[in-house]
Parts: structure tokens; C-alpha cells; sequence
């Protein structure tokens, strides 16, 4: 299948301008750029952004210091499984926590910016009668700050650990500072240098400098998901570097390709948790994505998708808006734009069907119908909802790859006899591709290993496609009514 990339650049153009957004995006496929898009303004001075617009990106996020740490791993200079005692004697738990733990966020050390920082600052009276507006402005200002090893060690001394580490993944901004410290001792480098020397130059990132240019895209957050604001960067000290649209697919090129690290430590890093977590990357419906963080937003994603020889990025200078859809459903651009990319390559070949649960909740949730189908299929939503409610329903979710395409739900009730398939969903997304044929011949299967004779199944009348499928599959018309049929499908004479 031949992708159209207009018509999928002229769907990022309007979800661009339904949320508002400003950025690019760039897709490429087996080394080849087949999208590189551009969409709405500089917030300061109203001009379109170009494909040579320059960007502002942080230097020392913990991802940029996860790649410095996986660079030194291969070098055989850090161990993952190396506790941090071997290279901070200094810290007081430090022979409890280990890379491995630091690079994951599971490392338990408070953080200092959040945990000690902005709430020391509840006993600030001047900073209690600022305005909601003008306390966010002034969190803003506090975290332009680069904070000094000793500076947080300081903050820390007689803290204990918040949790016991590689237990859970919760952000510290203290894991930033302590994995920076610790490359700057083993590398006998500043982060600066050591990311200059082997990141950028060696990609070959000839238009990235670090430090803060006069053309670059302001950096903007949002408060309350109205207003903008920006990050006054004039007289900061905290390290960012200035790149272009190009530089950056290099530098996302670099890590997909292992031109930065190794495709063994790759592996590695996207090895996820039951909380879908590895080593600085997080798995997104299947993807590993790696995030250019900075205090309330990513200015920047990077997707890989190994199997197909396919990734994509999106970079924004300004935290995104989100839209609320009905009482419990907000939209993003990032989400919105995701899964519209995500399909391109996506056909049957390592399909599976996996019990509903709490690994694939949200992925299940995200399932949407076609406009057009449902007034014949019940929604994601009804489904797991109605299927939760009655213990005798089996609910699964067709992966492919990782990614949800799709929800079953069965009922089973040994005692009547009765074995149904209820609800059968592909996500509009993948529908044409062959994945309802190979859910309904689980479905045939399953019920037949639990002991159902006889399957039936119901469908509207003029659900035409859908009644192709079942017929596939082995189904036959038993009855016909007003508004539906009722088909049913003999596994044994007995």
C-alpha cells in the first residue's frame, strides 16, 4: 500500500490549526526524509515558522544525559548494574542506587527542584500573595537556574529516599543532576564538551550550537491551557543549545541507526516495565519514544518503529493545548497526529491477541470506529465498560507489534450452553488490512476450546461489510429481522 503523504501533511496542517499548535513535523522511512512539515507562528513576533527556523532545546535533560551515559557504557567506562557509590562516595545513599536505577527515574532521591525548591516556597509570604499567574511566572524563573551539584546535595543531606530505588518511575529532576555529575567524573569532561564532542559533532550537526541565539523560536508553557507564557532566557544560566529542523532528524537518525550508542544497549534501553518504562525511553502504544524534556513540556519527541525501518519526530516551542471531548476524554495534537502516523506500515505479521488488563488499558480506550460504523458497533469505551460489568464476558485486545487495533469481547456461559462473540472492533485506522479475519478465527478457536458446539453472532442488516467478514470466517444467515441478522456458525455435529 502506497502511502499518500499530502493527504496525511494536509491532516497535520488542520489538527495544526484545530489546537493551535506551532512546530514541525518529520517523518522518515528507511533513511529517506518523505515528510518535512512546518506549521504556525513565532508567539513574539507573529511570523510564520520556516523550515530554517532555529530552535531551542535544553542541553542537560535527562535524555541528552542518558544518551552521554550510554555512550560511556559502550565504552566499558559505566556499568548499569554499577552503584552510584563508586562515583558519589558523597551521597548518603548512594550504595543503594544504581545507573540502571537513575537512568529508569526509579532511583527514590527526592527532587530537589519540586520536593524542596517550590515547596519551600508555600512559607514565602511575598511569593504567597503573587497571583496564580504570577507564581507560575516565578516557578518559571526559578528553574532557569543551573543548580550546582553541591547546591542540591545540600538540599538533600538528611532526606530520605523517597521510595526503595528501581521499585517505582516517579520524575526527579535530582536524577538529572546526579547522572550529569557522574559523566563529568568518569569523562573527566564538562556535559557541555562531552555532548559537543560526541553527539553533535559527531553526527555532523554542523547548524547546532550550544548556548541561546537571537533567532531561535521563544519557548513558550501554557497556564490553565489558555495563556501563553514565555521563559524569559535573557540572562539565564541554564545550558541550551540552538538547532535546526535538519540537525534534529541527524540526532534522531543517530540514535535510531546507533550511530550515538549501540544496538545492543538499544535494546536494552527499550526493554519496558509493566509501567511501560525503560532506560529514558517509554513505550507509546508500541513505540519507544524518547523525549527532549524541559520543566513542563518536550520541545521536542522522537518515535522509532524498528520493524518497519520507520521514525518520525515532532518539535514544538510551546507546550500544547488540549481539548476536552465530552467528561472524560481530552485531545492532544501529539496524540491526534500520532495516530494518524501510526498506521502507515502497520499490516498483519506478529499479531497477537492478549487478555484486557492494566498493561493495555489505555491503548484499549484509544480505539476508535469509523463515523459511519457506529450505529452498528458499540464504542471502545461502552464495550469494556459493558464487558467489566458481567462476569461471564471475556474481553481482549488485538496488538500488532505492540500497538492496539483492535477489542473482542466474547460471553461464555458453560452452564446454557451459550457462546457468543458480542463486540468486534478494528480501529478505523487499520480496518481493510486483515485484522478482523484474524480476530474472528481467534474468537471460532477459543470458543470451541471452551467447549462451545455452535457460535452465533449478531450484525445489522446493512452492516454489508461486516457480514463479508463473519461469511469469511465460516459464519452463515440463520435469521433474518427488520433491523439485523443473526448468524450462527456448527464447530460440532454432536
Amino acid at each position: 500500500m502506497k502511502t499518500d503523504y499530502s493527504k496525511l501533511n494536509e491532516k497535520i496542517f488542520e489538527l495544526a490549526e484545530k489546537f493551535g499548535e506551532n512546530g514541525a513535523f518529520v517523518i522518515n522511512h528507511k533513511g529517506e526524509t518523505v515528510l518535512s512539515t512546518v506549521y504556525g507562528k513565532n508567539l513574539s513576533t507573529e511570523e510564520l515558522i520556516e523550515k530554517e527556523s532555529r530552535y531551542l532545546l535544553p542541553l542537560e535533560c535527562s535524555s541528552m544525559l542518558a544518551l552521554c551515559a550510554f555512550i560511556l557504557i559502550d565504552e566499558g567506562k559505566l556499568r548499569l548494574s554499577d552503584k552510584i557509590s563508586k562515583f558519589i562516595p558523597e551521597f548518603e545513599h548512594a550504595d543503594k542506587i544504581s545507573i540502571r536505577n537513575l537512568l529508569s527515574g526509579k532511583s527514590g532521591i527526592r527532587d530537589f527542584y519540586f520536593g524542596e525548591i517550590l515547596r519551600n516556597l508555600g512559607d514565602d509570604p511575598e511569593y504567597s500573595s503573587l497571583s496564580e499567574f504570577n507564581r507560575r511566572k516565578k516557578d518559571m524563573e526559578l528553574y532557569l537556574r543551573d543548580y550546582t551539584f553541591e547546591t542540591v546535595l545540600d538540599l538533600l543531606k538528611g532526606k530520605k529516599l523517597e521510595h526503595e530505588p528501581g521499585v517505582s518511575g516517579d520524575f526527579s529532576a535530582s536524577n538529572t543532576v546526579f547522572l550529569k555529575e557522574i559523566i563529568e567524573r568518569v569523562s573527566g569532561l564538562s556535559a557541555k564538551e562531552f555532548i559537543k564532542l560526541n553527539i553533535f559533532e559527531k553526527l555532523g550537526m554542523e547548524n547546532t550550537k550550544i548556548g541561546i541565539s537571537e533567532k531561535a523560536l521563544p519557548l513558550n508553557t501554557l497556564f490553565r491551557n489558555e495563556e501563553y507564557i514565555e521563559f524569559c532566557t535573557e540572562n539565564t544560566d541554564y545550558p541550551f543549545f540552538t538547532t535546526t529542523l535538519f540537525d534534529l532528524e541527524k540526532l534522531m537518525l543517530g540514535i535510531f541507526k546507533h550511530r550515538v550508542f549501540s544496538e545492543k544497549l538499544f535494546k536494552t534501553a527499550t526493554k519496558f516495565d509493566s509501567e511501560n518504562i525503560g532506560l529514558c525511553f517509554e513505550n507509546l502504544n508500541g513505540y519507544p519514544i524518547f523525549f527532549l524534556d524541559f520543566e513542563s513540556f518536550s520541545p521536542a519527541i522522537f518515535y522509532f518503529d524498528k520493524e518497519n525501518d520507520f521514525c518520525w519526530m515532532l518539535v514544538s516551542p510551546c507546550s500544547s493545548k488540549y481539548i476536552m471531548e465530552g467528561d472524560n476524554k481530552y485531545l492532544t495534537f501529539s496524540k491526534e497526529t500520532r495516530m494518524e502516523i501510526e498506521p502507515i506500515f502497520v499490516f498483519p505479521k506478529n499479531t497477537k491477541m492478549v487478555p484486557y488488563g492494566k498493561k493495555n488499558w489505555l491503548q484499549a480506550t484509544a480505539i476508535e470506529i469509523r463515523p459511519d460504523q457506529r450505529e452498528f458497533v458499540s464504542g471502545a469505551l461502552e464495550t469494556i465498560a459493558y464487558a467489566c460489568a458481567h462476569k461471564n464476558h471475556r474481553l481482549f485486545v488485538e496488538t500488532e507489534g505492540g500497538k492496539a487495533v483492535g477489542l473482542l469481547e466474547l460471553s461464555i456461559d458453560r452452564k446454557k450452553g451459550d457462546y457468543n462473540i458480542e463486540t468486534v472492533i478494528i480501529d478505523r485506522r487499520y480496518q481493510g488490512r486483515g485484522f478482523g479475519k484474524f480476530m474472528l478465527r481467534f474468537a471460532v478457536d477459543y470458543l470451541k476450546k471452551a467447549g462451545a458446539k455452535k457460535l452465533s453472532i449478531g450484525v445489522n442488516r446493512f452492516n454489508i461489510p461486516a457480514q463479508k467478514l463473519y461469511k469469511s470466517v465460516g459464519f452463515k444467515e440463520d435469521c433474518v429481522y427488520e433491523e439485523g441478522i443473526f448468524m450462527t456458525q456448527v464447530l460440532s455435529e454432536d
